[in-house]
């Protein structure tokens, strides 16, 4: 969110009079080195004060939240308060290398596989990699598989015996999308060398 959306009203959801937060002077302590929220003393809301980077402040972590303390300092109160921060999709999935060769022998038994390199995504969730695609090609398929803890991963599978006399090389895409709305997607070209 830019600079000055707004949060929340922190007077009314702690139950504070404004005259308050005016008379008895507030602090706003926040954890971190950041100062991503400001407080507007006469009206008691919150606002953002500089762009928050969700993937740097909680990476992978399912739940991120941004601690911060109201000090009312005539009262000597304090005031814990926590701001939930949602991911949005705002990378794309991305291949640690944008091609890569693979090697099949052209004596391969249909059916054989071959482990694909995985697209990263810092997004959690459904905006981090969903689905992998191959470019249309008669001799492989593509079979995506789910991990323990989620994360997917593709195979290569040989569709039809391959002939290097007929061909040496097959060039494939491979694509990697999320599950945002938008969608994103990553591709690397896969070189499939036929040995002899």
């Amino acid at each position: 969110m830019p600079k000055g959306t707004f949060v929340g009203d922190v007077a009314k959801d702690l139950g504070l009079q404004l005259p308050m937060f005016r008379d008895h002077g507030v602090h706003v302590m926040q954890e971190g080195k950041g100062q991503y929220f400001s407080l507007n003393i006469k009206t008691g809301h919150l606002y953002v004060n500089e762009r928050i980077d969700r993937e740097e402040l909680c990476g992978r972590k399912a739940d991120c939240a941004l601690k911060l303390e109201i000090l009312l300092q005539g009262e000597m109160k304090i005031y814990k308060v926590a701001i939930q921060v949602t991911d949005i999709n705002d990378n794309n999935p991305v291949f640690e290398l944008s091609e890569f060769v693979l090697r099949a022998s052209e004596n391969a038994a249909k059916g054989s596989r071959y482990l694909l390199p995985n697209a990263q995504d810092p997004d959690i969730e459904q905006n981090t990699v969903q689905t992998y695609g191959l470019s249309d090609n008669k001799y492989f398929t593509l079979e995506v598989q789910t991990g323990p803890d989620g994360s997917k991963f593709a195979e290569l599978v040989l569709a039809k015996a391959l002939d290097r006399e007929e061909a040496a090389f097959h060039d494939l895409v491979l694509r990697a999308s999320d599950g945002g709305e938008p969608s994103r997607t990553g591709t690397a070209r896969i070189r499939v060398a036929v040995l002899d």
